[in-house]
């Protein structure tokens, strides 16, 4: 009975009645669009090789299937714009370019200051501020 009750109630997090699995899901989407905002906005000034898919992929750890389709949705949206550069890459696809907008700003900070928010009351741990590629 001690070893059930044990096993309960480490599956929901800081004794609200949200399993972790589904505190984890919540907490995905916005990370990984901040996550992606704060790159692109870090690697404004660099070249653009810094700004394709690769390479943001790599630094934000998300899978490319995954990363393309927020990249998509937010230019649709207007947070991102896409430009296609001269040539083609490696599999004839053609190369992608992404930059931040001032739209694209303006949610990185909101999100930003909601996961602020939430590492301040404990929802989050601090590394959500950071990139993997921080370390």
């Amino acid at each position: 009975m001690q070893i059930h009750r044990l096993i309960f109630q480490s599956s929901f997090l800081m004794g609200l009645d949200y399993p972790l699995t589904m505190e984890k899901r919540r907490r995905d989407l916005p990370v990984t669009i901040y996550r992606v905002l704060l790159y692109l906005s870090r690697m404004r000034e660099r070249e653009s090789d810094a700004r394709r898919l690769m390479r943001i992929e790599r630094a934000v750890s998300v899978d490319r299937k995954e990363l393309r389709l927020h990249l998509e949705r937010l230019h649709n949206a207007g947070h991102v714009a896409i430009t296609e550069r001269a040539g083609k890459g490696r599999g004839g696809h053609p190369v992608l370019i992404y930059d931040i907008t001032e739209n694209g700003k303006t949610l990185r900070s909101d999100i930003g200051r909601w996961i602020d928010l939430g590492v301040r009351m404990g929802y989050y741990p601090d590394t959500f501020f950071y990139l993997p590629s921080d370390d």
